[in-house]
This record gives structure tokens, C-alpha cells and sequence, in this order.
């Protein structure tokens, strides 16, 4: 394991249940760091994330939050030890939609900001995919997932081309945080989200679908269930949403078993032309 992965992992003692007796033995358990924001030397928030791809995360954050609308509006972000210090060009705006921000509490217990302004473009694009590619990038995103391979506790997600290749995936304690260091790096490295399209491993709920519609990526699909908001978000702005997507292979984890699916399989709820059948 690479430094980049190591850096998010911690080794502790434990006790393990081996053929009916507990022993001496060790497990890798996940690093949760709390990270600052100050905009303009401002507290914005503080948050839960992976400790890795802090820079990203920020930028995506903001954006995805409606603090900024583009990348030109961020003149710094700095981070250093537990804090992201963000300079922006314009700091009476951010500062007005700091001010309407309301705070809400989202699935999975996360805090998302709303504000009145705040609204979403129709995407519009002409990219189109395959199911072959989507099952190929959910499978990239299992392959490369070495923290969730390994203790099973993080979220992943990753941006790819229409023919699969992927641009950025990544890790992390929230699905949340997957999402905005995915956009993140995408706003900071100049990538068209419109000929991109996002497979997550989790559940796309209203403010999951948010972030991507105001990101202007055009096909999400998910390992996982979809909620009626997120639909109602994605139907309005011409996202194409794609739920349980599970290859051949794909290991599911129920309460009293592990389920080898044996037939691939997804469902598509909105904007199907963009995956013509094959």
C-alpha cells in the first residue's frame, strides 16, 4: 500500500474471534480528521474527511455548496495541519450567501448549506455512454479502492471519460466528501464535467444529486438505491441517474450473507438516451 493510501490508515491491537477464542491480533482501522475552513480569515465549518486530497476537497465543497460559482472566484486555498484557509476575490459575496445560509441536516447525518439564490442549470451535453462502460468504471473504482478493500470503512467514487478511462477516483470516510474531492479536482484541473460521467458507491439521496447537477456532470449512477428528491432534483435538471449497478462478481453484503451476483444489472430512472442499448 502507497503512501497516499497509508497516510489514511492507522494499525491497532484487537482481539479476534478465531475458532470460537479470541486472540491476540491486529486490524487497520480509518483516520477521521476534522478540517477548519476559513474564507478570508472567516470560520466557515468544520468537517469530518479522509485525510487526503484536502486542497480538492475544499474547492468542491465551496462549490458544491453554492459558496462559489467557479474556480476564477477562489484567489487561494491553503491548508496546513487541521485547518483550509481559502482567500476569494469577492468576499462581500460569499459573505451575503453566508448570511442566507440555511444549514440542514442531510442523510446520513451530514450538514449541507441552502440558500435562496442558489439554483441549477438544465445540463445540457450530447455525451453518451454504454452499460459496458458503466459497469467497467464501477469496477475501476472497486479495483482502486484499497481503504475499502481493506476495512470496508469509506466511500469511493470516480470521474471517467464516456469510454470508461478514469480521470480522478477516490476515497473517503463520507459519500459526501467523495463527491465534492472528485469535483473539486475537476474544477481545479480544468476538466469539461460535461463529457464526464460519476459512478459512487453511495446512496443518491437530494443533496448527493445537488452536487453533481451543479457540477454539470450528465450520467451519475450508483452501487446503490436512489430517493424520490434526488430523482425529483435529477428528472429538473436533466441528470441521468443509474442505480444498483452491479456486475458480474460483485460482492453484497446482507445481514446473514454474502450474495455473489450472477447476472449484471442496473437500473436507469432518468434520462435513459444517454445510455443507448447495446
Amino acid at each position: 500500500m502507497n503512501h497516499y493510501y497509508s497516510k489514511q490508515l492507522r494499525t491497532i491491537a484487537c482481539q479476534k474471534l478465531i475458532n470460537g477464542h479470541f486472540a491476540e491480533s491486529e486490524a487497520r482501522v480509518v483516520i477521521e480528521k476534522e478540517l477548519s475552513i476559513f474564507i478570508n480569515g472567516e470560520p466557515l465549518v468544520t468537517v469530518s474527511i479522509s485525510p487526503a486530497m484536502e486542497r480538492e476537497f475544499v474547492t468542491g465543497y465551496l462549490f458544491g455548496q453554492g459558496f462559489i460559482d467557479n474556480i476564477e472566484e477562489l484567489e487561494s486555498v491553503k491548508v496546513a495541519g487541521n485547518a483550509a484557509r481559502v482567500t476569494v476575490k469577492d468576499a462581500l459575496k460569499v459573505s451575503k450567501r453566508t448570511q442566507k445560509t440555511d444549514y440542514r441536516i442531510v442523510s446520513g447525518g451530514g450538514k449541507a448549506a441552502f440558500f435562496d439564490e442558489m439554483n441549477f442549470s438544465r445540463i445540457r451535453t450530447r455525451m453518451k455512454t454504454g452499460t459496458k462502460e458503466i459497469f467497467r468504471a464501477m469496477n475501476t473504482v472497486f479495483e482502486r479502492a484499497e481503504i475499502y478493500n481493506e476495512t470496508e470503512g469509506v466511500h469511493a467514487a470516480g470521474l471517467f471519460t464516456p469510454e470508461a478511462t478514469p480521470i480522478c477516483t477516490v476515497e473517503d470516510i463520507g459519500r459526501h466528501n467523495t463527491l465534492d474531492k472528485v469535483i473539486g479536482y475537476a474544477l481545479i484541473n480544468k476538466i469539461d464535467c460535461g463529457n464526464t460521467f460519476l459512478v459512487s458507491t453511495g446512496r443518491m439521496a437530494s443533496e448527493m444529486v445537488t452536487k453533481i447537477c451543479r457540477a454539470g456532470i450528465p450520467v451519475a449512477a450508483t452501487k446503490t438505491a436512489v430517493t424520490n428528491t434526488g430523482l425529483d432534483i435529477g428528472r429538473k435538471c436533466g441528470l441521468t441517474i443509474i442505480g444498483f449497478v452491479r456486475d458480474i462478481g460483485t460482492q453484497i453484503n446482507t445481514d446473514m450473507e454474502v450474495r455473489i451476483i450472477r447476472e449484471p444489472g442496473m437500473k436507469i430512472y432518468t434520462n435513459a438516451e444517454r445510455i443507448p442499448c447495446e
